[in-house]
């Protein structure tokens, strides 16, 4: 008799050491999965930054690039929008050559040639003219 009881407990504390190993597989399984999609999801966070970055870099380059090419007298309003995918970003005019985005944590950035600017770039709403076949960004 004191077998069969030795037989019972032995089976119930293996059936418990059983599901505690199960229970570890799929937790374990588990965190695997969602460390997949936690890194899918940034990596598409990232591309979707530097998406939006090379955007507004085009942007900017595109309404310099008309306003050079418009004749004197044209003017325009453009906007930016304020924050790149939640992110704080400023665009600048390097040298009156080159625009510059970049978001405020450093982590995204462009440079493209523009046509000869006078003036600076605003987060938000822009006026852009050409006055005697010289370009003015929001210049007074």
């Amino acid at each position: 008799m004191s077998i069969l009881r030795n037989l019972n407990s032995f089976r119930r504390g293996q059936s418990g050491i059983e599901l505690i190993i199960l229970v570890g597989f799929f937790a374990f399984f588990f965190l695997i999965f969602m460390l997949v999609i936690h890194q899918n999801t940034n990596d598409k966070r990232w591309e979707n930054r530097n998406l939006f970055t090379q955007e507004v870099a085009l942007q900017i380059q595109q309404e310099i690039a008309l306003a050079a090419g418009s004749s004197s007298g044209y003017s325009r309003q453009f906007d930016l929008p304020l924050k790149i995918s939640g992110v704080p970003y400023s665009a600048e005019i390097v040298e009156n050559t080159v625009v510059y985005v970049h978001t405020d944590d450093g982590l995204h950035a462009l440079s493209l040639p523009v046509a000869n600017v006078i003036g600076a770039v605003i987060i938000g709403t822009n006026v852009i003219k050409n006055v005697g076949g010289a370009v003015y960004l929001n210049y007074p």
